[in-house]
């Protein structure tokens, strides 16, 4: 990734994707930019004319940070943290929490850069008990809903539990109405 790469005015990065496909714009955060401009301030160790965004600070000084320099810093940090971290696992979380928060696999394979919808459902699409007994629950009520007004002859009558036909509805109506009027002339019904 180059300097060149980070669009501000778009609010985009431009990563360049393995194999035939070329790059891939990818929209971030607004929480990133204030980072970036903290690492290009502060401890970026190169001058604007070194194009590679991410540069090697301890002995590369403005050499492009390779993979494997990021990978190993990495797995260092993460040894002295005393937790288990690799670099891809920053990719299956960020494709995990799209999924998690919208549902939406299209977007997760936007961003992924993957050539085949299948590829992102296989790995990251699970089934999970708990999603599946409420989405039933949700079909269940929502075919309840659809049959309770295809049935029900009128607009009021969606008020009421059951599937009234139009006399009994009216019927019910004239109750609530004489109720309802002698209650406000200080009579209670029984």
């Amino acid at each position: 990734m180059t300097l060149d790469d980070v669009d501000c005015k778009r609010r985009t990065i431009t990563v360049r994707l393995k194999g035939a496909r070329d790059e891939h714009r990818v929209p971030v955060t607004d929480d990133f930019w204030p980072l970036l401009d903290k690492y290009l301030g502060a401890e970026r160790c190169a001058s604007k004319e070194i194009k590679p965004l991410w540069t090697a600070a301890r002995k590369g000084h403005g050499k492009p940070l390779c993979y494997a320099t990021f990978e190993s810093s990495l797995r260092y940090i993460a040894r002295k943290a005393g937790v288990a971290v690799h670099p891809h696992l920053f990719r299956h979380t960020l494709a995990q929490g799209v999924l998690d928060t919208t549902g939406n696999i299209k977007v997760a394979q936007e961003i992924l850069g993957h050539a085949h919808l299948s590829t992102t459902a296989d790995l990251y699409m699970r089934v999970d008990q708990h999603a599946m007994v409420s989405a039933l629950a949700a079909a269940k009520t929502g075919a309840d809903r659809t049959a309770a007004q295809r049935t029900q002859p009128s607009g009021i009558a969606a008020q009421y539990a059951f599937d009234y036909d139009d006399q009994t509805i009216e019927e019910l109506e004239r109750t609530i109405e004489q109720a309802s009027g002698l209650k406000h002339a200080g009579v209670e019904s029984r």
